[in-house]
């Protein structure tokens, strides 16, 4: 039996389709005015003109640029009216002549977006050495009068007397029975900033102007901000290079009101140095290359599909105090409220819709949240990251114009663009700190958390005992102290992560702080109550975590064996050369009584930060350096008791050892500062101390210069 003859037959295109792509593609009406101004930078116009007649009998909205390339009858045919055309891509994405830009648009639908505004469309058009052209669509009856494409009609007119083009090149499109006449204030407000925002406000495109009219609307638009207005009340700036080797420099600068006389400017510079990156999402390590999967730091090869980064954030604080001191603090508000955010350019024009209102495509609302002291949020800051366009290909528009395509490119630019944010966060922290602690008229407390804790408790109870309310508050008071001190001496079980400890001891010890500062200042009875009770609650909540944990005596070298087993595939893993001589009884062993998952926690704590920073000294050194971390113990050094020590050849500290143990507080992008302030507490609660020491007061072995943590134990407890 013979098959039958098949059929070969291509797809036909509905001319329902020239309306999903127009009407119901494109978001909103102010994305189709801005894709249409986009379209004339492409035309190679120096000036666009974007006129909105709401008041007229007949409603229009015009979109004119002058000295645009304009088009011919071949244009219109064979470019204009070929929907998805490669006109602007591959081989054909090539500079204009003059002005030498690259054409932002490549999907050739754009065009399209004026069925979103209205049903009729004028467009009157005029090329270099050709007489202009009419081009008029009624789109209800183009689509209603067609089954499928390639049946519509488009009256295209040429006009032997020039109507809008005597004697210049352009294109101007008119666009009549509107779909939306009901324009608001805010709406028009929102599309002067977004035109506004068209162009990069820190980097100057002399050849392409935006002026927007609302005839009869004036005053709707008249007062809305530009970044200038504001920009030199920032109280941060910071400016950053990403080359296209992948060398990282900065400019950075903390800008205090005059008027803060305590605080003083400053300011620092980087050139040519190597991006720490922040840990990636699993996503985001995955759109990596393989090769450099576990690498540190931005290299070459990251930058692929994405070319050089540059960028500039003007950062604000929106506190009153701050604010009243810089001046004009109803404008700054107002501006940030409206235009805050970090928006993203190509060539010095705005990819939409980075920047956007609630747009947070960087996290750092969330990010603020857990740390509100040291992160900045989306409306503190205005921001641009500028790309080249040629440079930036992989990085794709969405068909609706809204964003990127979230592909393996975009989620490495994400990344690398937050490890830049995170620079600026390290690089602000102190300037910061230093501001809060002026605005609360505080002076930096670099006691001991223990021995704050103690003063605040007596503090506490005298103030207690002179308001007369030992009945009401005494229990509650004597509560907290009990149970803080179970929580101290008592620690936690092993199988607990040491961050859950530190931010239990940081959270408990600033509750303490705040309840002592309400009696100090004379607070009302409801609001000492109110503290009291959630100081209490928070340690009840806090108790099944505090359960005791049994104390044994051990060996150090039992420990010390088993922790190099289980870190022995992460030192291979890393080319680490880890030697323990306790472990070959080159170095004399001792014991210890304690809880040893607790111990085994806080060693292994400094093993990764040991592993973390000689990891990153090689990446940045390269060549004939090894890293090496060493473990060993000092049985007599200390007159307190023995010691275990672990040491590298790593960078070492740059903060120093009271700032390394305080919470939060770190040098590491993206860490949380936890590990040595947990390392900090689980040694005090037993009795003993960590000590950050620096190599020579140890006498160690000249190969290890880099950081040295030691765990000193208590002699009572061996």
């Amino acid at each position: 039996m013979e098959d039958t003859k098949s059929l070969i037959k291509p797809f036909r295109a509905n001319a329902h389709l020239l309306k999903l792509l127009g009407d119901e593609l494109i978001g909103d009406d102010r994305l189709a005015v801005f894709e249409l101004v986009k379209n004339a930078y492409d035309a190679n116009a120096t000036k666009v003109d974007v006129t909105l007649n709401l008041e007229n009998d007949d409603p229009n909205i015009i979109i004119w640029d002058h000295h645009g390339s304009g088009m011919t009858e071949d244009d219109i045919l064979n470019k204009w009216m070929e929907i998805g055309t490669n006109s602007k891509r591959s081989k054909n994405r090539v500079r204009t002549p003059d002005l030498n830009r690259l054409p932002l648009g490549e999907k050739g639908v754009g065009r399209l977006a004026v069925h979103k505004l209205g049903k009729k469309l004028t467009i009157n058009t005029r090329a270099k050495d050709s007489q202009e052209h009419q081009i008029t669509i009624d789109w209800p009856k183009l689509i209603g009068e067609a089954q499928y494409i390639e049946d519509t009609k488009v009256t295209i007119t040429p006009l032997i007397t020039p109507k809008y083009f005597e004697s210049e090149t352009g294109t101007r499109i008119e666009i009549g029975d509107l779909n939306n006449t009901n324009w608001t204030r805010g709406d028009l407000r929102r599309l002067k900033r977004l035109l506004t925002s068209l162009i990069s406000p820190f980097k100057s495109v002399s050849d392409f102007d935006v002026k927007l009219s609302v005839p009869g609307r004036e005053k709707d638009i008249s007062d809305v901000l530009e970044a200038r207005d504001i920009l030199d009340k920032a109280m941060w700036t910071y400016d950053f290079i990403i080359d296209e080797n992948g060398k990282f420099s900065t400019t950075y600068a903390f800008n205090p009101p005059r008027i803060f006389k305590e605080l003083t400017p400053s300011s620092s510079d980087s050139e040519d140095e190597k991006l720490q990156l922040i840990k990636p999402s699993k996503e985001e390590g995955l759109a990596r290359d393989k090769a450099i999967r576990e690498s540190l730091l931005l290299t070459q090869e990251d930058l692929k599909g994405i070319g050089p980064i540059s960028g500039t954030f003007y950062v604000f604080m929106q506190s009153h105090a701050v604010l009243n001191a810089i001046g004009s603090p109803q404008l700054i508000k107002e501006y940030l409220r409206e235009q805050s955010g970090v928006r993203i350019y190509r060539d010095g024009i705005r990819v939409f819709n980075y920047g956007e209102g609630n747009d947070d495509w960087l996290g750092l609302n969330a990010s603020r949240v857990n740390r509100p002291g040291k992160k900045i949020a989306t409306n503190m800051v205005i921001g641009s990251i500028d790309l080249s366009l040629e440079d930036s290909n992989g990085l794709k528009e969405k068909t609706n114009r809204e964003g990127f395509d979230e592909n393996n490119t975009y989620k490495r630019y994400r990344w690398v663009v937050a490890s830049v944010i995170e620079d600026f966060h390290m690089k602000h922290e102190e300037d910061r700190k230093k501001l809060d602690n002026y605005l609360k008229g505080d002076v930096e407390d670099a006691a001991p958390a223990t021995t704050r804790f103690e003063e605040s408790i007596e503090d506490i109870k005298n103030a207690i005992k002179k308001h007369k309310l030992e009945d009401e508050m005494g229990g509650k008071v004597a509560q907290i102290e009990s149970d803080y001190r179970q929580m101290r001496e008592v620690t936690l079980s092993s199988g607990i992560a040491g961050i859950n400890l530190a931010v239990i001891f940081h959270e408990v010890e600033r509750g303490v702080d705040d309840l002592n500062t309400s009696i100090r200042q004379s607070d009302d009875y409801d609001t000492l109550l109110k503290r009291a009770e959630h100081l209490a609650a928070l340690l009840e909540g806090f108790a099944p975590l505090l359960r005791r944990n049994e104390q044994k005596t051990f060996n150090i070298k039992t420990l010390t064996q088993k922790i190099i087993k289980l870190n022995t595939h992460r030192f291979e893993h890393h080319k680490i050369t880890c030697s323990c001589p306790i472990n070959t009884d080159e170095s004399e062993s001792f014991e210890v009584t304690a809880p040893v998952g607790l111990i085994q926690a806080t060693l292994t704590n400094l093993i990764d930060n040991s592993i973390h920073w000689t990891s990153l000294k090689a990446e940045r050194e390269g060549g004939d350096y090894k890293p090496a971390i060493r473990i060993d113990s000092l049985p007599n050094w200390f007159e307190e008791g023995p010691a275990l020590v672990v040491m590298d050849n790593g960078p070492g500290f740059s903060l120093t050892p009271e700032e390394a143990i305080q919470p939060f507080k770190t040098s590491r992008p993206g860490g949380m500062g936890v590990g040595l302030y947990y390392s900090d507490k689980v040694m005090e609660s037993l009795g003993g101390t960590l000590l950050i020491c620096h190599p020579d007061d140890l006498e160690l072995p000249e190969a290890y210069k880099g950081a040295a943590v030691v765990m000193l134990f208590k002699k009572g407890r061996k």
